[in-house]
């Protein structure tokens, strides 16, 4: 279903702002960057200016609670309403975990039970 990082990457950062706009949850534009971060992705060009604005913003662990709260609430949504909800989620998980991306984190502790394996409960 994902043919590329990029791709998996933009379906978790979409379900991310849709579920902040649905709890008119305001998301500044260094969070909303953050999301796409990753030193590894040829698409992305990493700017540590990014990294001090949001380090401003919001301390890292406050925004990974925030981004995973998101996360999770869109997950059981989406599972909940769409039955093939859960393997678009696997599947983009599947293909973002090729690198290494900072959303992963986020993906990790609010979905990685739901999405990762049950083979590869390290991923």
């Amino acid at each position: 279903m994902f043919a590329t990082q990029t791709e998996a990457k933009q379906f978790f950062v979409e379900r991310v702002l849709a579920q902040a706009r649905l709890e008119q949850m305001r998301l500044s534009p260094a969070e909303q960057a953050m999301l796409r971060w990753s030193e590894s992705d040829p698409t992305f060009a990493p700017d540590p200016a990014l990294v001090e604005t949001l380090a401003t913003d919001i301390a890292d662990e406050d925004y990974e609670t925030k981004i995973s709260g998101l996360l999770e609430r869109s997950y059981r949504s989406d599972v909940t309403s769409d039955g093939a909800a859960r393997e678009r989620y696997r599947d983009a998980y599947s293909v973002l975990t090729q690198c290494d991306h900072y959303l992963l984190i986020m993906i990790r502790r609010a979905i990685g039970r739901h999405v990762r394996p049950w083979w590869a409960p390290w991923r």
